[in-house]
């Protein structure tokens, strides 16, 4: 009787060890991505071992089982996970966040747009966009919008920020509290898992312009708009992309 009980009580805990990396691996990819890749290895094989330690365990309550078969069983299912993380992925993963840009538009709220107007003298940028992680770790990233005038002088405009510093009431805290709830748009630092792609709307504040139709004049006038993806820590510049015409 203690035999058995000691039997499903190693079999409970087998399986709670394997729904947890299951929840990790699955259910919370970025925090994944994050360890090194031996850990990650280590990690899913040891989700692996638990659920076939489980089914070895339950069926031994009914069947006779080899414990040496079922030892070379389980140690050579756990050479695909080493093989795919220390040998495929650093082949194909690439240090690299693309960026496309799905919509340009410029156009009321009412319409749907990108320029949202919220009862503020400053026009909101927001074009709606699609980032993939081809890098083999998770990354963060900061989204900036640059526009280059025809002297070569730049303005530099960051996204609307998920937390900052300072709470006080300002543009960027009351435009926060009315998107942060629609899940279309982003917010700095975006955060992307390995292989992960997002789509959607960051939000730029136009700070130095009155209105949107000045906005896509400067843009249809020499003017030149990058998207910037930056560093969040030490903001350096990870990769630019040329703004599509509005």
């Amino acid at each position: 009787m203690n035999r058995l009980t000691t039997k499903i009580g190693f079999s409970i805990l087998a399986v709670a060890i394997a729904i947890a990396m299951m929840i990790l691996i699955v259910g919370n990819p970025a925090l994944f991505g994050q360890y090194s890749l031996l850990i990650r290895a280590c990690l899913l094989n040891l989700g692996i071992f638990s659920a076939l330690s489980a089914l070895f365990t339950f069926f031994s309550l009914y069947i006779r089982l080899d414990r040496r078969i079922l030892a070379v069983f389980i140690l050579s299912s756990s050479l695909p996970a080493f093989i795919v993380y220390l040998a495929v992925i650093p082949l194909v993963a690439v240090d690299e966040i693309y960026l496309d840009q799905l919509d340009s538009s410029l156009l009321s709220d009412r319409s749907s747009n990108g320029i949202v107007e919220i009862g503020f003298q400053y026009p909101i940028f927001t074009p709606s966009i699609s980032l993939i992680n081809r890098d083999a770790f998770t990354r963060d990233v900061n989204i900036f919008l640059r526009i280059t005038d025809r002297d070569q002088e730049a303005s530099l405009f960051r996204a609307v920020r998920s937390k900052a510093a300072d709470e006080k009431l300002s543009v960027e805290s009351t435009i926060r509290g009315m998107l942060s709830d629609n899940f279309r748009y982003l917010f700095n630092p975006v955060r992307l898992a390995p292989g992960q792609s997002i789509s959607g709307r960051p939000v730029f504040i136009i700070t130095n312009l009155e209105d949107g139709a000045n906005f896509t004049e400067a843009l249809n006038s020499g003017h030149i708009g990058y998207l910037e993806l930056r560093d969040p820590d030490e903001g350096n510049l990870l990769a630019d992309f040329k703004l599509a015409p509005i």
